[in-house]
């Protein structure tokens, strides 16, 4: 398609999703990106895991490892509160599903992806055009029939396509899949996050805690510090650029309900409440976390009931607007890509504006049942339970191949 054959498509959000759409659609068609936040919208410090399902995607995509200090996850380690071993295995991704994982920082993943979407199209060796992302204008009211969006500045904006990525607490969510769809809920866990380097960590303790050599070394585990108490306490650690920094992230059942930890997963978090929390915990853990107080963030974790529908005439709902779930399997980002990728059913060759509406159906036959079956799976981790028991889903959540494959197998 070239030229005023091309899909003019709008996609509302510059998250991961978003972004991950506009670098699928910018080949064959006109894409413009609204985004109601400013620029700095997610350069939050924490830690990311893509597994393979979305790495096999990201690759075909252009995706460099290198620009995101990405580092290869080689298994998983589960430990008691002390750091002593329980359960450590090396875990062959790669061989296993066709591309390995990989940790990053949250920011210098989404920073790849705009540049995916954004970059000139010689310098990524493809064709059509880049994507053009507006900022501190999203949209606030969509007519899926007619495919036109109203900004925030008032002015409108029409499209073939309209594209919702605008995440968990959607602005649109109720003018696609209905006015009494669900919406998210708490889970009744909250999760601190942050990010430490490792000249802090030699600042604050005088060399690197064991389990963090091991990581920097050799063992690239994902590793979780279990309470064992019965309390449903863990601590997720993993390395980021290049093993120079770590991503710790808390989890623990919600003491108190908050608004502010509810409606942003980047409120400030209070360093004295963590602490008292994991008080039993190892002392290296406690330390980190008081040396990096002031960049605590935190939130209450929340996920969604699946929708009945993901698509109204010429708009469809993706990411966490369509299926938020909780971090415990380490998914969402992951489900998103797959949603992204969906997209090249609308680039295929003959594909003409009249066919968008029954192509989106078409997405949504085969993407909300995939995106229902990583909830249940997540749902089923979610707290109380063993490292063992938490790895058994990993088939199911890494064995995707995409649209084309997904088509095929029905």
């Amino acid at each position: 398609m070239t030229g005023k054959d091309q899909l003019r498509v709008i996609v509302v959000g510059s998250g991961l999703a978003g972004l991950a759409t506009a670098r699928v659609l910018r080949e064959k068609c006109q894409v413009t990106v609204y985004e109601q936040s400013s620029p700095s919208t997610a350069t939050g410090g924490q830690g990311i895991i893509n597994y393979p399902n979305a790495i096999k995607i990201m690759n075909q995509l252009g995706f460099d490892p290198g620009r995101t200090g990405s580092v290869l996850v080689k298994g998983f380690r589960t430990l008691d509160k002390q750091g002593n071993i329980i359960f450590d295995a090396e875990f062959p991704f790669e061989e296993k599903y066709g591309a390995p994982a990989l940790s990053h920082m949250r920011a210098d993943f989404r920073a790849e992806l705009l540049r995916l979407a954004t970059a000139p199209s010689k310098d990524l060796g493809i064709g059509g055009e880049p994507a053009t992302v507006i900022f501190n204008n999203g949209a606030r009211d969509i007519d899926p029939e007619a495919g036109e969006v109203t900004l925030d500045d008032g002015t409108k904006a029409k499209a073939d396509v309209i594209v919702v990525a605008d995440g968990i607490h959607s602005r649109s969510r109720r003018l696609i899949a209905g006015s009494n769809c669900p919406q998210p809920k708490r889970n009744g866990m909250t999760c601190y996050r942050v990010v430490v380097s490792a000249d802090q960590a030699i600042e604050a303790l005088g060399g690197l805690p064991d389990w963090w050599q091991s990581l920097k070394n050799k063992d690239k585990r994902i590793q979780i510090f279990e309470a064992r108490d019965g309390s449903g306490r863990i601590v997720v650690v993993y390395p980021l650029r290049h093993t120079d920094y770590m991503n710790i992230s808390c989890v623990f059942a919600t003491r108190e309900e908050k608004d502010s930890t509810a409606q942003s997963w980047f409120a400030g978090g209070d360093p004295k409440e963590l602490l008292r929390i994991f008080d039993d915990y190892d002392a290296s853990l406690k330390t980190l976390i008081s040396v990096s107080s002031t960049q605590l963030k935190v939130s209450e974790l929340q996920d969604m009931e699946p929708l009945e529908r993901w698509t109204t005439g010429r708009a469809i709902l993706i990411g966490d607007a369509a299926h938020a779930m909780t971090p415990m399997q380490g998914q969402g980002a992951n489900v998103s890509i797959e949603d992204a990728e969906a997209f090249r059913l609308l680039i295929e060759p003959g594909v003409t504006r009249d066919d968008v509406p029954t192509i989106l159906k078409q997405i949504e036959k085969y993407r909300l049942p995939r995106a229902t079956a990583i909830l249940g799976n997540t749902r089923r981790t979610g707290r109380g339970v063993s490292g063992g028991e938490r790895y058994k889903a990993m088939d199911e959540n890494c064995t995707y191949h995409g649209i084309f494959e997904a088509v095929k197998q029905q």
